[in-house]
């Protein structure tokens, strides 16, 4: 595993109990689905289907698609997040399966095909090969399967928060950023003084991957609201339109 892969691993693991604290999780819990109306229209009727969720954290959208029908596997490179996964899906006597695993080095590990493949918010910067993360995907499907993703633009990349909509970063970047500090997305101002490492791509980058991983592109979805789900957000991560994109998703189908 890549040195900077683990290190991410081990600050998600710092995290995951604040996480687990902090997301919405007692709503899950009385049987309401994180998921947001637009990833459910999008994905579609999952009654029936298996599903896998790549980087899946505590789980919380894996055992939502649960509760949405699916046979669900959460795969996530945090122990610690497994850990809550696995917990949640006990108190909702779900039957889930979760694994411990760098999606990078999947591909081989798991001899289920499924109907769907799933990587939702903040995926890709955590992603150090995303021709392999593409291919991994493709092999986890069924012919006729797809792969669905909802992130964050990768034009966002180009800004940094608190200074408004100005561009100050190169959108071509390549390579890898490292931070001395692990910040989070749920509780604003905490920090946690550990290293951690992120990747950029491009949109190219990203259509380019699928399709040479020999999948055909169903959709690209641009949208300028967050749209994300699942969590507490701070004040500026919520469903204000903005003037350029903010998240977008794709589906991928395996031929």
């Amino acid at each position: 595993m890549d040195a900077r892969t683990r290190a991410n691993g081990e600050a998600w693991d710092a995290i995951a109990k604040t996480h687990y604290e902090n997301y919405d999780v007692q709503k899950l819990l009385t049987g309401e689905p994180l998921i947001n109306e637009l990833i459910k229209a999008e994905v579609g009727d999952v009654t029936g289907k298996v599903l896998i969720h790549l980087l899946c954290h505590i789980g919380t959208d894996t055992l939502s698609w649960g509760l949405l029908g699916a046979h669900v596997t959460g795969v996530d490179i945090s122990a610690e997040s497994i850990k809550y996964a696995r917990k949640i899906a006990d108190q909702l006597r779900m039957e889930a399966t979760f694994m411990v695993c760098d999606v990078m080095e999947l591909a081989g590990k798991i001899e289920v095909k499924y109907d769907i493949a799933f990587a939702s918010t903040g995926v890709l910067c955590w992603i150090p090969d995303i021709e392999r993360f593409a291919n991994t995907a493709r092999s986890l499907l069924k012919p006729g399967g797809f792969f669905y993703l909802f992130d964050g633009h990768p034009f966002r990349n180009m800004q940094e928060e608190n200074q408004g909509n100005n561009i100050i970063n190169d959108y071509f970047k390549r390579g890898v950023s490292e931070y001395e500090d692990f910040g989070d997305y749920v509780v604003k101002d905490f920090l946690i003084p550990m290293k951690s490492y992120e990747w950029a791509w491009t949109m190219g980058d990203v259509v380019t991957a699928f399709c040479q991983a020999g999948m055909r592109l169903e959709f690209l979805h641009e949208f300028p609201e967050y749209l994300y789900s699942g969590y507490i957000p701070y004040d500026v991560l919520n469903n204000k339109r903005e003037l350029f994109p903010c998240t977008f998703s794709l589906k991928a189908m395996a031929e």
